[in-house]
């Protein structure tokens, strides 16, 4: 094709990756299949962005081993049940890209010897319910599937001889001429030229500049992810003039626990959170606004009916209340794998977890009114319940008194640039910025999920588009012929 370049700039390469996380890395695994001179820039020291604490869930509709189970499914159906979620609030290109692309990105994976758990494809219900079994992780811990993921990328990566890796510095800006990406300027004043530039440069929930700038009225969210997610590469295509979509699709990530010694930021949900989901634990405590009163039936099995009820508060604060009683009955509210002992351990230091002689007193500690409090607890007490909950199996009653605070969190951005078809930045004046491809949660939860959570839809597009994105410069830009004898496919 006339637009194949057979060879790449002086002091680059063909194919330039900024970012070392998942969708930057399967990218890199993909480019080193096919050959193509890589390089990989991540700013941090380590590659794997938030696979590190992710969950990593992903979902794909027809792939091998559904199929195997029987499931009978379709790209087609996990769209529709996406966009459903969505409210009408996603993008709907990209959720049918991704959702498209997903099931050989499942079935790619499996070739590279991923460990599926053995429940997989199965369901997962700290989101909303899909219609049939089609969420992916790897391993048998539900909530560590994303270091299974980033082990079997890197393992895959290290195969592959044509990509370069650098570690431990950053990008400070595109390189752009007449609306064409060249490659990027490095913080330390360096150029690093590339035929085509892949941004996977993560997410900005731990910026809160941009977090407060770009989704009011919600900025006292407390950031869950880790602390390197700062938007640089959003942050960059908004200085060039880059569309935002999807900033407004805010969903909060309920039972993170502020952490006392770093004001913004939760408590990682692997460390302590509260167990917020009725289908891990039923609910023996309330919960309480700042006003002490009930806001949502806490046993509610939908994700979304609670995350919807928790966005309405202020500050995005609420407190789980119970007694003495229940905490000697009850399985621990705080998880994970938390003991009671644990729990009164850290309420003996009185930082965040608190045990109070009487209801004032530990109204005060969580910064909730008192009286509005005890009417609360009146009323619960006498039966007395306007949601209709209906696991209620003790009262609370018996002090000491027990009782968490909890904000609102993100764990993943909601926002990220339009883009066009081959994921090219849209600016405000409607044209493109040319040879520059953005991939992975850069995109935004919500342009794939809306005014929701849909299951495996972060881990999951930012696989498959970033494998996708590469397959396609490579059919339509990047010379097919470029790699030597033996390196194209090479496995280990």
């Amino acid at each position: 094709m006339s637009n194949r370049s057979h060879s790449p700039p002086s002091n680059g390469s063909h194919l330039l990756i900024v970012g070392g996380g998942n969708a930057g890395l399967a990218a890199a695994v993909t480019a080193g299949e096919l050959g193509i001179p890589t390089t990989v820039l991540e700013k941090t020291d380590r590659l794997g962005g938030q696979l590190h604490w992710s969950s990593g869930h992903f979902s794909a509709a027809g792939a091998r081993r559904q199929r195997s189970r029987g499931i009978i499914d379709t790209p087609e159906e996990h769209q529709a049940e996406v966009e459903r979620m969505a409210g009408g609030k996603g993008t709907p290109h990209l959720i049918r890209m991704a959702t498209q692309q997903a099931a050989a990105a499942v079935d790619w994976l499996e070739s590279l010897g991923f460990p599926f758990s053995s429940d997989s494809p199965g369901f997962v219900s700290g989101h909303e319910r899909y219609s049939k079994a089609r969420t992916y992780w790897g391993g048998e811990d539900l909530l560590r599937g994303g270091l299974p993921l980033l082990d079997t990328l890197k393992k895959a990566l290290e195969c592959h001889h044509s990509i370069r890796l650098i570690t431990g510095r950053a990008m400070a800006d595109l390189l752009v001429e007449d609306g064409t990406v060249r490659g990027v300027l490095m913080d330390d004043g360096e150029e690093l030229l590339a035929t085509r530039t892949i941004l996977a440069t993560g997410g900005y929930a731990a910026s809160r500049e941009l977090v407060t700038a770009l989704q009011a009225p919600f900025g006292e969210a407390l950031t869950g992810c880790r602390p390197h997610a700062t938007g640089d590469g959003l942050r960059i295509l908004l200085n060039h003039g880059a569309q935002v979509l999807a900033a407004d699709t805010y969903v909060p990530t309920m039972g993170m626990i502020p952490d006392p010694d770093r004001p913004g930021f939760g408590f990682h949900m692997h460390q302590a959170r509260v167990v917020v989901n009725a289908s891990v634990r039923e609910p023996w405590e309330i919960w309480v606004d700042r006003t002490g009163a009930r806001f949502v039936d806490e046993g509610t099995k939908s994700p979304y009916h609670r995350e919807k009820a928790l966005k309405k508060l202020p500050g995005l604060a609420m407190a789980a209340v119970w007694d003495e009683a229940i905490f000697q009955a009850s399985t621990p509210v705080i998880g994970p794998a938390w003991t009671r002992e644990d729990m009164l351990a850290e309420a003996e230091k009185g930082r965040w977890l608190h045990r109070a002689a009487t209801l004032e007193e530990l109204a005060q500690r969580l910064e909730i009114d008192p009286d509005g409090l005890g009417r609360t607890l009146q009323d619960w007490n006498r039966g007395i319940d306007p949601f209709g909950r209906t696991h209620r199996p003790l009262p609370i009653l018996e002090p000491p008194f027990w009782g968490v605070r909890s904000v609102g969190g993100m764990l993943l951005s909601r926002g990220g640039p339009r883009v066009d078809g081959m994921l090219r930045p849209v600016l405000a004046d409607g044209s493109v910025l040319d040879a520059v491809h953005c991939v992975g949660e850069l995109l935004g939860m919500g342009q794939f999920s809306g005014n929701n959570f849909a299951g495996g839809m972060s881990v999951g597009p930012a696989l498959s588009l970033g494998r996708w994105m590469v397959q396609q410069l490579w059919k339509e830009v990047l010379d097919p012929q470029l790699s030597g004898p033996g390196e194209r496919g090479v496995s280990c």
